[in-house]
Formats: C-alpha cells, sequence, structure tokens
C-alpha cells in the first residue's frame, strides 16, 4: 500500500497528476489586482448546449451590440448531468466585452471572449489565457465549478466492475484521520492500494461525489450546498488514476 501525506495550505503537489483549474496558463498582469465590477451590458450574448447525447458537445455563442450580430461554434466535452444554470456563467467586463466559462468533463473550466475591437467588429475567441481577475471571479464569486450537491455523495463508494482484464471493486472512502480537521482519502482496484491526507478547510464537508461513469468518482468538498471536486479517482483500462484538479487550500 502507499501512503501519501499531503498538506495542502499552498501547495497541492504529491498525488499522482495535477493540472490546472483553468485553462492552462493563465495571464498574472497587473489587471489581476484590480477589483473587478460586473458592467452593464451594451448588448446581449445567448448560449445553447447541443449535442447532450454525443460524446463530444457544440457551444453556440451567440453576440449582439446594437444592430451588429457575431454567431460562432465551438466543440467541447463537457460535463454530464449539470444544468444549463451550473454548466456555464457569463460576466461582462466591460459594456463591449463579455467572459463565457463552459464546464469541462472533470470540472475544469474553458473559457470564451466576445468583444468589440476598436474598428467596431465583434469577434467571439476561445480565451485560452482569460485575465486572473476574470477566472477568479467566475470561479470563486460567481461559483463557476461548483455543482448543487445531490444525493450522489456518500463517505464510501464501492463498485465491483471490469476494466481491461481486471475484475476487481473500486473503492473510494473517506476516513477519519489522527486530527479533526483532516482526512484520510483511501481509493483501490485490482490489488492496487492508495492512501492520502487530506487538511480539509474549516466548513467544508469532504464527500466522495458518484458521476454516471461506474468507474468515476470525485473527492469534493461540499458547503453551503454546493460541491466542488479536487480530486479525480478514475479507473481505465485496468489502472487507477487519482488526479489533482485544483489546490485546497486551509485558511
Amino acid at each position: 500500500m502507499q501512503h501519501f501525506r499531503v498538506w495542502l495550505a499552498g501547495l497541492a503537489v504529491l498525488a499522482f497528476t495535477a493540472c490546472n483549474s483553468g485553462t492552462g496558463t493563465k495571464n498574472n498582469g497587473a489587471d489581476t489586482a484590480a477589483a473587478l465590477v460586473p458592467a452593464t451590458p451594451a448588448g446581449a450574448v445567448e448560449v445553447a448546449i447541443t449535442g447532450r447525447d454525443k460524446d463530444t458537445q457544440q457551444i453556440t455563442i451567440k453576440f449582439q451590440i446594437k444592430d451588429l450580430k457575431k454567431e460562432k461554434s465551438f466543440e467541447q466535452v463537457v460535463l454530464k448531468d449539470a444544468p444549463d444554470a451550473e454548466l456555464f456563467k457569463v460576466l461582462w467586463d466591460e459594456p463591449n466585452s463579455a467572459y463565457i466559462g463552459v464546464l469541462k468533463a472533470n470540472h475544469s473550466v474553458r473559457y470564451y471572449h466576445a468583444s468589440q475591437d476598436d474598428k467596431g467588429d465583434l469577434k467571439v475567441l476561445w480565451a485560452t489565457a482569460p485575465p486572473e481577475r476574470i477566472w477568479k471571479y467566475m470561479e470563486n464569486t460567481m461559483g463557476l465549478g461548483k455543482v448543487s450537491a445531490s444525493a450522489e455523495l456518500t463517505k464510501k463508494y464501492s463498485k465491483n466492475m471490469q476494466s481491461g482484464m481486471i475484475i476487481a471493486d473500486f473503492v473510494a472512502e473517506i476516513r477519519p484521520d489522527n486530527t479533526p480537521d483532516s482526512v484520510e482519502l483511501y481509493v483501490e482496484f485490482g490489488g492496487v492500494r492508495k492512501s492520502m491526507y487530506i487538511g480539509i478547510p474549516a466548513g467544508y464537508q469532504p464527500t466522495i461525489q458518484q458521476t454516471s461513469d461506474a468507474d468515476h468518482v470525485y473527492f469534493s468538498l461540499v458547503k453551503d450546498g454546493k460541491a466542488e471536486p479536487f480530486i479525480d479517482l478514475k479507473v481505465e483500462n485496468g489502472h487507477l488514476q487519482v488526479k489533482t484538479l485544483k489546490e485546497i487550500k486551509k485558511d
């Protein structure tokens, strides 16, 4: 068995793979220090997500400023089973500029930017590196990436399943630790067992959040009826995968 004690106050390493909560490298310019106040829109943005029954969905963004209109579609795999109100958010940072954040299947966010340039032309682009003040406001203030807690929350998940050539129990369990403000996250499949010891911020409840796939769950934190995933737990082709989605900070 592998054991890892993880202090996540300023560091979320000591996991097995890691990724950003957003979309790649994000800007760290002077605009990050400015407090964001949503602007009064000078136009309108409409977002439609189609192909929910397919492997990849289509995101269609319609952008209008006065008599000018722009429509553009993008392909993206979105989070399953999430209502539109939680699947995407729209933030107007200027009267003629709006960011659209859409949840990906792993609960991270892909951003799009609808704007009007100096010549008056409308543009709708994939924003690979939104300014920090934008993604922080959308993810922290607007709650993008946090979904309503449902009955599919538990302290222990166990499912007998076949993955690749292996038939075994996929287990994800939250166990008490020696201190009241931390827990042990235990996972196993096919003889592979791993433990992580995780500090829990005050006011949050740790949970195993189920998905629509038997081989996939999240270690999530719940507060105010919203669940936010932090560690992705998955079995793929007979292999147990543990991936840190975002850092857990203890105040």
